[in-house]
């Protein structure tokens, strides 16, 4: 039975760690595409979010919310073919 809840928690850290990377690749690809944030903005935040990743991803969030979808809706997507 231990060897069922080491796979169960394994697996459910690992779902855990896949969305916080997913959620870091948002934020850095919401970030450069911010033309309104200064480079040296940028820098701290790139540097924050590697030294304290969680706290730095939330504030960024919470601070952010409303320009992230207002970007992502008006970046051209690139066209396939």
């Amino acid at each position: 039975m231990d060897s069922f809840w080491t796979i169960f928690w394994l697996g459910v850290i690992s779902l855990a760690f896949l969305a916080y990377l997913l959620l870091l690749f948002a934020i850095s690809a919401d970030l450069f595409r911010d033309a309104r944030t200064s480079g040296w903005m940028k820098a701290f935040w790139v540097c924050f979010l590697l030294l304290v990743p969680f706290v730095s991803a939330l504030i960024y969030v919470i601070l952010k919310s409303d320009g992230i979808a207002e970007r992502s809706r008006t970046t051209p997507s690139r066209p396939r073919g």
